[in-house]
């Protein structure tokens, strides 16, 4: 069900609230139905567009249901080998619509969402260019049209990766998963970085690998990929056609984030990210010395691997007997 649904209760109760908004604009409104000419229409269009800036962020929260909709037409095929899952949804569409089938009413959020930046730039193009309300739905538009470019660039991310996450999740080791699925509703932040001690398994190389960083409300997950594949004409190892030559995962619970001086590096943009040993899984402490140059990237690292701590500290706490 999470597959399938993912953020959807949460995007039901914003989309209540933004269409309470609009409602409450366009009725405050005098004579609303007489509104005639774009003079009338003045306060409105001023309304409307207030209304997309005020909640433009909001809409990011669509990102990781558009990015999971692959992931949930892979889940759908294989639910309905399930004879009774199977007879449930005909049972809900006996006539057979399409437009009544569980895929498409999946699919709806995920083109009405890019469909907003299309009103906007209707609206923007009937308006005077020199008029306040023109001006207000044109910065409304550019704040769509970076909700449209967010959700495109998960998706992209999805697409391109969403196979390692999963593949990472179902590799982990010990008695019970750490973490049980990567959502692109849970994803923070990415970026990239010069890996400093790369593993000798990799070769030698010229320079340092560039590895690829996805923080995730649950994980941090590193991947070095082959910027360009060689083509191994003798060898048919299907490992030789992967791109992907090194794929990590830590648990934001086993995550530690350390400055470059620590590992003893003079270099400011060097930080030591840490994947602490276990000793139910036997797991020695695993560590990465990252260049990493984006300073937003590493606050964000900072702020979930000190969260993780105190949850844990905290839990630590509650189940500590009271003398």
């Amino acid at each position: 069900m999470e597959s399938l649904f993912g953020s959807l209760p949460e995007m039901l109760d914003f989309q209540r609230v933004f269409l309470q908004t609009l409602e409450e604009r366009t009725t405050s409104s005098p004579d609303y139905n007489a509104l005639e000419t774009p003079e009338k229409l003045k306060k409105l269009l001023f309304s409307l567009g207030g209304s997309f800036l005020y909640y433009a962020d909001h809409f990011k929260l669509y990102s990781g249901f558009c990015a999971n909709h692959i992931k949930v037409q892979k889940v759908l095929k294989r639910a309905k080998t399930d004879w009774a899952f199977k007879e449930f949804l005909e049972a809900r569409n006996p006539t057979k619509q399409h437009s009544s089938t569980l895929e498409s009413y999946l699919i709806k959020p995920v083109q009405r969402v890019l469909k907003y930046p299309l009103l906007l730039r209707e609206l923007v193009f009937l308006t005077d260019p020199e008029s306040d309300e023109h001006i207000h739905l044109t910065e409304a538009l550019k704040a769509m049209e970076m909700v449209a470019s967010h959700i495109n660039e998960m998706q992209k991310i999805y697409e391109d990766y969403g196979t390692v996450f999963d593949q990472l999740v179902a590799e982990q080791s010990g008695p019970e998963k750490e973490v049980t699925e990567i959502s692109m509703g849970e994803f923070i932040i990415h970026s990239s970085a010069f890996w400093q001690n790369p593993l000798p398994s990799l070769g030698r190389m010229r320079k340092d690998p560039e590895l690829t960083l996805f923080l995730f409300k649950s994980a941090l997950i590193l991947v070095y990929r082959e910027s360009k594949l060689k083509k191994r004409m003798t060898s048919s190892r299907p490992g030789d056609l992967d791109p992907f030559k090194f794929r990590w995962l830590i648990p934001v619970s086993s995550l530690q984030v350390r400055p470059g001086n620590s590992a003893g590096s003079e270099n400011p943009c060097v930080w030591e990210v840490v994947h602490t040993k276990s000793e139910v899984e036997g797991r020695p402490e695993m560590s990465f010395q990252l260049c990493i140059k984006l300073d937003i990237y590493k606050a964000h690292l900072l702020k979930v691997s000190r969260s993780s701590h105190e949850s844990i500290l905290s839990l630590i706490a509650c189940r500590r007997p009271l003398i």
